[in-house]
């Protein structure tokens, strides 16, 4: 069938007609044979990319969950080292005595009577709270409540006073 429309394009346009026709239709089949070509090699390419970046994402969630493992295992240890230094501080030597001091926070106590909230502390900072401590003097009560309560966040000594 192909060879009578090749005669019949032949006798109609003549010779250099019908060979123009045959080279564009080869050409066509040309670019469609190299397309596909590239196609195939574009999908290995994008495979293989895609092989890369599993294998790069399952490092780095094994490396996130070491490291969060690493986190709370830090975590742990800085709350007992909090514990440790907070029973260090409270624990009361032989010649201490106790003292009622009265606390509170400045921020929180203006956010109140403004109406907002404090962004890390609680409402009952805007009140006096009231804290024993164990030491030698009332100087030594003011350098205890200053690391645990310092003026920089807020923090007012109200009054130390000796418990009887």
């Amino acid at each position: 069938m192909t060879e009578f429309w090749l005669i019949l394009a032949a006798l109609l346009i003549g010779i250099p007609g019908a060979l123009f026709i045959v080279m564009q239709i080869n050409a066509a089949h040309r670019r469609q044979v190299m397309a596909y070509e590239w196609n195939s090699a574009e999908v290995i390419r994008r495979g293989q990319r895609l092989d890369q970046l599993e294998k790069l994402t399952k490092d780095a969630q094994k490396k996130i969950a070491e490291l969060t493992k690493e986190n709370f295992e830090l975590r742990a240890q800085v709350a007992k080292l909090e514990r440790l230094a907070t029973d260090a501080i409270q624990a009361p030597a032989p010649d201490d005595k106790t003292f009622n001091v009265a606390v509170f926070n400045q921020e929180v106590r203006r956010a109140h009577m403004m109406g907002q909230k404090h962004r890390n502390l609680d409402d009952k900072w805007a009140e006096i709270n009231y804290e024993e401590v164990s030491a030698a003097n009332e100087d030594a009560v003011r350098k205890k409540m200053l690391r645990k309560y310092p003026p920089e966040r807020g923090f007012v000594i109200e009054s130390v006073t000796l418990k009887r």
